[in-house]
């Protein structure tokens, strides 16, 4: 059988397998997975990957699983993330209902890694072989102050044998080629404080960092390359009746562009210190997130190429820059692209959900892309 004879097996079994395949998510969705503590999850999914026949499968110490099935031409690694957004405790307990099923981070990103685990299974059952050696992984870390810790440590340990990153992430029709830098900070302002009649005058870490804050919002940044900042939350203070003696804010700044990202984020900081001295605080800045941008050009292969499946799918490409694991190679210099896997409504909250019908399609244009990424990349 021609390997366009084995592809068209393989889809036609993708086609066949609905159940499986949402089956395969469920086993996935219903296993905890908060942030820095994934390994309940991470043993499933190295379990599954040995079941379903990968080879070389290992997690290393941070719960990141890989898997290969070596072939010949470039080495590709497909990865998807496995944490999600939801504390422990959260109650993951999945409902049906009129063709979407409801269960925290089904869609975001429980389905991508069940698809996975699924394109080995299936793939077997049809002899279909990528046209590369073919690396599959599942990463830690991705969402939050998680700073895709996850996929630094597989790059640092895969990247120099790579030819090419595709993080299997996010709704199906999106091609992501550009990665999203951001840099995050905890600012802490503290101050001598007192009672605030008896002590007026007296520094106040709030006054200072509420200051600090206003001029933060109002940095100028260009429109393009889009560039954005934010302050998540702030608190601080003891009672109405106190002058406060610390105050904290988590602030967010992010860019297509790393070199405005950096000249964004000295100007911030300058805000902050400057301030603090004005006011009479000392002020602690703390990096709390880092993730570098990064971009290959609209017209690389692996750009288009994944475009033309869409198309030759009936979708509309919808073309983008995010931040996903595909930030960490893009900073290396390793051509990425991040590639959706299913439909859904409402990611990151309690009622997320995911349409059953777009799994099928979604695991379908994956094999799809794999088919032809021996004539998207080049071998390093």
């Amino acid at each position: 059988m021609s390997s366009v004879d084995k592809q068209a097996s393989l889809l036609n079994l993708i086609a066949q397998s609905g159940e499986l395949l949402l089956q395969e998510a469920i086993g996935v969705a219903t296993i905890p997975a908060p942030p820095f503590a994934e390994a309940e999850r991470s043993a499933h999914i190295a379990r599954r990957f040995r079941e379903v026949g990968l080879e070389d499968v290992a997690a290393d110490e941070l719960g990141n699983v890989v898997g290969r099935k070596r072939g010949p031409g470039p080495r590709v690694m497909v990865v998807s993330h496995m944490d999600t957004v939801f504390p422990a405790g959260t109650t993951l307990q999945p409902r049906i209902e009129d063709g979407s099923i409801y269960c925290p981070g089904i869609r975001d990103n429980s389905t991508a890694v069940a698809n996975l685990i699924s394109l080995a299974s299936l793939a077997a059952k049809a002899d279909w072989q990528a046209p590369c050696d073919l690396i599959l992984a599942s990463s830690v870390g991705e969402e939050g102050l998680g700073d895709l810790r996850g996929m630094r440590r597989l790059m640092a340990d895969h990247g120099g044998e790579l030819d090419a990153v595709i993080a299997y992430d996010g709704d199906l029709g999106n091609v992501v080629y550009g990665g999203v830098g951001s840099e995050r900070y905890r600012v802490t302002y503290r101050a001598a404080g007192g009672h605030s009649f008896a002590a007026f005058g007296n520094p106040s870490a709030i006054h200072g960092l509420a200051t600090a804050c206003a001029r933060f919002c109002r940095i100028e940044v260009p429109k393009e390359p889009k560039t954005t900042f934010n302050i998540g939350t702030i608190q601080g203070g003891t009672s109405v009746n106190a002058i406060a003696e610390e105050a904290v804010a988590l602030t967010d700044m992010r860019s297509v562009s790393q070199g405005v990202l950096d000249k964004l984020s000295a100007q911030a900081l300058r805000i902050f210190e400057e301030t603090a001295s004005e006011f009479d605080c000392r002020v602690t800045l703390e990096k709390v997130g880092d993730r570098p941008a990064g971009s290959v050009p609209a017209d690389h292969p692996l750009v288009t190429t994944a475009a033309a499946v869409l198309e030759e799918m009936g979708r509309k490409p919808r073309f983008s820059a995010s931040s996903t694991d595909a930030n960490i190679p893009l900073s290396l210099g390793i051509p990425a692209i991040c590639v959706g896997s299913s439909l859904g409504r409402g990611v990151h909250t309690l009622g997320e959900s995911m349409e059953i019908a777009s799994v099928v399609p979604g695991l379908q244009q994956l094999v799809r892309l794999l088919s032809r990424i021996d004539t998207a990349v080049t071998r390093a």
